[in-house]
């Protein structure tokens, strides 16, 4: 995994000032991971990160005991290891989240969900916000059809006027 890749993505999609930053974001977030995740789980998300940023990580205690942190815990940790309030540390979270679960290499955060609280699975299975372009979103056209597509505002002034539920 290209470090410069994972962290300047980080950088941009949290809105971070710089490259250090982000290294103590994603570091802090992968920190209070190893208290919530069982070693074995643990050492597969982080064995393929980069060296410079695995040496920040804590090692993983195997025959720990793992401790259940539900969601609002989970962000309460980071927060105060961030020194940020609980919105900022949801935020940032989630993209370090999201950016893991799109690397391509090693195991992301998403296969990984099924070992923490159901609170916390739709965090742990976030995926990057994709930017919205005018005239780019489509959907499909009435009755589900794939035929034709239609652009969004039409779509949307379709459901608007009536039609879709008078089945025309």
């Amino acid at each position: 995994m290209d470090q410069d890749d994972l962290l300047a993505r980080i950088q941009k999609n949290g809105r971070l000032h710089g490259r250090n930053e982000s290294r103590r974001v994603t570091a802090t977030v992968l920190g209070v991971l190893s208290e919530l995740l069982p070693a074995p789980a643990y050492r597969r998300l982080t064995m393929l990160l980069p060296e410079e940023l695995r040496q920040r990580l804590p090692e993983p205690q195997t025959g720990r005991i793992v401790e259940i942190l539900d969601c609002r815990r989970f962000l309460g940790r980071v927060a105060e290891r961030l020194y940020a309030d609980g919105a900022d540390a949801a935020f940032l979270s989630r993209v370090v989240l999201a950016e893991l679960n799109v690397t391509g290499r090693g195991v992301p955060p998403a296969e990984l969900a099924h070992l923490v609280p159901m609170d916390l699975r739709p965090l742990f299975r976030s995926r990057p916000l994709v930017p919205w372009r005018a005239g780019a979103e489509t959907t499909l056209a009435p009755a589900g059809a794939p035929v034709a597509e239609m652009p969004l505002a039409a779509a949307a002034a379709y459901r608007l006027s009536g039609a879709e539920s008078a089945g025309i």
